[in-house]
């Protein structure tokens, strides 16, 4: 089996589950699609010797790495539609109830956005490698949650 193809799809399926734990199921998605897409239009040559590589043989069947990537693809894609209907099917029943409204940010901190989701989340996976500890969010206490 090549390494190379191994380190890729490795690196190709940690990139779509931080994406989709950290950001959001539905970006996810789209880098899924999009990513070997883009690298079958900008380097088609490329892409065609790389997806035509064979991996193994199992009972007389090829298995190259165009079928690793659609398993990939597979799997992930059911990850992602089981996560949506979960969070739809959990959010169902909150939206009959009435939603305390939020304080406004201070002036210094800034409201978040994708950009910061994704700032945060390499900033995490930074620390993470270092061997550092990342603090958990605080949470509201109680005399907040009654305001």
């Amino acid at each position: 089996m090549d390494i190379i193809s191994i380190l890729l799809f490795l690196i190709y399926s940690i990139i779509i589950l931080g994406i989709l734990v950290y950001v959001s199921p539905i970006i996810s998605a789209i880098v899924l699609i999009i990513v070997p897409v883009a690298f079958i239009l900008i380097l088609s040559d490329y892409a065609v010797s790389f997806f035509s590589i064979m991996q193994f043989s199992y009972l007389g069947v090829q298995i190259y790495n165009l079928h690793i990537l659609l398993f990939i693809w597979s799997a992930f894609i059911g990850i992602i539609a089981y996560a949506e209907v979960l969070t739809w099917y959990l959010l169902k029943g909150t939206a009959t109830k009435p939603r305390i409204q939020e304080p406004s940010p201070a002036q210094g901190e800034k409201p978040k956005t994708p950009v910061s989701g994704v700032k945060d989340f390499v900033q995490k996976l930074y620390k993470i490698l270092k061997g550092e500890k990342i603090k958990a969010k605080p949470e509201m206490s109680q005399e907040n949650k009654k305001v």
